[in-house]
């Protein structure tokens, strides 16, 4: 993944109130959970640290946990984060970032602020290096940053937050200091690659990896902890993914 600085430095300043951000979830009216994972804790004790950045010990400031449910319709993606400090100075809230290879500029580098990503490989094709082959038919990368902001260009529903994938974010104060960011992501069944939804009653099994990306002094990110991967391109190896099984309504 490329990586680029920003200069202008600029703190989300987070009221005492809980903030939501990101779009209306319009796929949590009237639908109807098939099957879910347990949640998962990612610890730095547990989990992967991208080499490309730096890491921490102290659970408050870098963990999370998660848990995916399935629909008839599509799957969503539940994470909560723990942070103690949110910071979003390189995504403006809302915005639907782009990223331009050719000029390595990006409208916003979602990788750099506070933000959750969610990793597909729904064709199980277990590829050494996603970003090489430029090919995400099989489901790709999908980012929520803790404003609002989403970015989803290297996959295979490219620039399509608010329609075929959704998500919001709700921060809050954590009782025992610092914040807790509560993630909610739906995306359908094209999003993970499949043109056709599977059968409700069918076992439905795809590669994943999740993150959390955590900036806490403006400009480039401080750390990125991950749920499974090596720590040298821990988000394009498909290879070392985990694997979940949803389960078809018997």
């Amino acid at each position: 993944m490329l990586r680029w600085f920003n200069l202008v430095i600029f703190l989300f300043v987070l009221p005492l109130s809980l903030v939501t951000t990101g779009c209306r979830l319009l796929f949590q009216e009237g639908r109807r959970v098939v099957s879910e994972t347990p949640w998962g804790e990612v610890s730095p004790q547990n989990g992967v640290w991208d080499a490309e950045y730096g890491r921490t010990d102290d659970p408050a400031n870098a963990s999370f946990r998660f848990r995916i449910l399935r629909y008839v319709d599509g799957i969503s993606v539940e994470a909560r984060v723990r942070d103690d400090r949110i910071v979003t100075d390189n995504c403006t809230p809302g915005a639907i970032a782009v990223h331009d290879d050719i000029f390595g500029k990006n409208a916003c580098p979602s990788w750099d602020d506070d933000n959750l990503e969610c990793f597909f490989d729904g064709d199980n094709v277990k590829s050494k290096n996603k970003r090489q082959t430029g090919v995400y038919s099989g489901g790709g990368e999908y980012a929520l940053v803790a404003n609002g902001a989403a970015q989803s260009d290297f996959s295979c529903c490219p620039n399509s937050f608010g329609q075929k994938w959704q998500g919001a974010a709700q921060i809050a104060k954590h009782p025992q200091g610092g914040y807790e960011i509560t993630y909610t992501l739906w995306f359908s069944w094209e999003c993970l690659g499949w043109k056709i939804p599977p059968q409700e009653n069918e076992d439905v099994r795809f590669g994943f990896n999740i993150c959390m990306h955590d900036d806490d002094d403006g400009g480039r990110n401080d750390r990125a902890l991950f749920w499974k991967g090596n720590t040298l391109f821990p988000y394009s190896d498909e290879s070392q993914f985990g694997e979940i099984i949803l389960k078809g309504r018997k």
